[in-house]
């Protein structure tokens, strides 16, 4: 799915191959074989040259943290003018399935694809930012030890069971707190870089969860109206892992919802845990 992917917007980029100064993979789930480096099979036959092939474990927030990356590869110098940023998840593998993966959140399979560019786009990042709180790594942890992991379906636990058991010694208000205060840092770092005000933000695309969770978490706390939100084509597809974003943005753009001059707030969300938003400005689509 990456694969085809990056194919496609490497041919919609208007860059060669050649062009690609770095390649990032982002995921969440299994990627077929343990031991195997998905981002250089994703680099072999879709870019081919000597650029550095990335694997980036953000979790969800793994596409975000490749754009970040990326933006600073090709600020640093980097002799080709592009990057080339990929996700892709099959959750059939994932331990207890994906209609028990975690509260409010049912994966979806599926690969996206991205290129940035230093010479053209039909989007300009006005911004990135990002926050961190490392103190809820635990979260996804609970009470299984360190060791070697059991196969899915061999006793691995899941990220549901491990929240359970989180929540068992720790206040799921807190959680909860601490997550919405989380996002709003990410998007108010990257709207004040920006240079644009909330209601300047024409498109929000925010992770594909369930709408409780995205009121409780996002439109509540931004004062975001559902309807500039990217959820009534996020609920069709579930969460794609790494790429809600990238989804989102291609979303919009196929659809014709996109016009010169509006701001699109890409915002993610990753494990560990970690918040990002960048703030796009739309130009010739």
């Amino acid at each position: 799915m990456a694969l085809t992917a990056a194919k496609e917007a490497i041919a919609a980029s208007g860059h060669a191959r050649a062009d690609i100064a770095i390649a990032l993979h982002a995921y969440l789930a299994p990627q077929g074989l343990s031991g195997w480096h998905a981002a250089s099979y994703i680099h072999r036959f879709a870019v081919g040259n000597a650029s550095p092939a990335i694997e980036v474990g953000q979790m969800s927030n793994g596409g975000m943290a490749a754009l970040s990356l990326a933006l600073s590869h090709l600020g640093s110098g980097a002799e080709q003018p592009a990057a080339l940023i990929t996700t892709a998840d099959r959750f059939t593998d994932i331990p207890e399935g994906r209609w028990n993966f975690d509260d409010g959140l049912i994966p979806g399979d599926g690969g996206t694809a991205v290129v940035v560019s230093r010479e053209h786009g039909f989007a300009r990042v006005r911004s990135f930012h990002s926050h961190s709180d490392t103190t809820l790594e635990e979260l996804h942890r609970g009470a299984a030890q360190f060791g070697a992991e059991a196969r899915p379906g061999a006793g691995a636990s899941s990220f549901h069971t491990r929240k359970q058991e989180y929540f068992e010694t720790h206040s799921a208000l807190d959680a909860m707190r601490r997550f919405a205060s989380g996002s709003r840092r990410a998007v108010n770092g990257a709207l004040a870089g920006a240079d644009v005000e909330m209601d300047q933000i024409d498109h929000w695309i925010l992770p594909n969860i369930g709408l409780g969770e995205l009121q409780t978490y996002y439109l509540n706390r931004l004062d975001v109206e559902l309807e500039r939100t990217c959820w009534s084509f996020g609920r069709t597809v579930g969460h794609l892992g790494a790429g809600d974003q990238f989804a989102g943005v291609h979303h919009l753009r196929s659809a014709g919802l996109l016009q010169a001059g509006q701001h699109c707030a890409l915002v993610g969300i990753g494990a560990g845990f970690s918040w990002s938003c960048a703030v796009l400005e739309i130009g010739d689509v």
